[in-house]
């Protein structure tokens, strides 16, 4: 009988241990398993269609947010300024509003972009369907990066960390390794 209380209290043990070590996993490793090339076409505000698996050989950023997002807006100037230090090398940065035409029309979406100096293509994903790829839920900014190879630089990035310039040195920390 011994033994069968041992193996009992073993498997409890481990059984708690396996539940307390899933609630301790980073919010990062909860996100939703995406493909290492995910399917990424959006119409720009120019009437272009994008489709980031036309720029292999480039590194690829695309910011997800929305006109009613604070830290969206500040991370717009962040990545403007980012911008201006890649000119010239193998990157495109996108910004892609989550937004129905219903919340906000493409004119009062170009007047957003305009009054943030945002340089870079403005794309939508009214329906969420290249957003849900990467998450079930809404949570912005989220920032996707993809090598020169087209995959998904993991992890994908949720929020801004501030200050500013901190953020900015994440980014470009993985901006230079991917285009290594």
């Amino acid at each position: 009988m011994k033994p069968r209380i041992h193996n009992r209290a073993t498997i409890t043990a481990l059984l708690a241990f396996a539940v307390f070590g899933v609630t301790l996993l980073p919010a990062s490793s909860q996100t939703k398993t995406t493909a290492t090339a995910p399917t990424m076409k959006l119409q720009g505000l120019d009437g272009r269609v994008y489709d980031m698996n036309d720029l292999q050989g480039s590194v690829v950023l695309v910011s997800f947010g929305a006109t009613w997002c604070a830290p969206c807006s500040t991370e717009l100037r962040a990545l403007e300024e980012l911008l201006a230090e890649y000119r010239g090398k193998p990157v495109k940065f996108y910004w892609v509003s989550i937004e129905s035409p219903d919340q906000v029309t493409n004119s009062a979406l170009k007047r957003y972009a305009r009054e943030r100096k945002v340089s870079f293509p403005v794309l939508r994903d009214s329906a969420k369907m290249v957003f849900s790829q990467f998450t079930p839920r809404v949570r912005l900014p989220m920032m996707v990066l993809l090598g020169k190879d087209g995959h998904v630089d993991a992890p994908v990035q949720f929020g801004m960390r501030s200050p500013a310039d901190a953020y900015k040195a994440d980014i470009r920390a993985r901006l230079n390794r991917l285009l290594e």
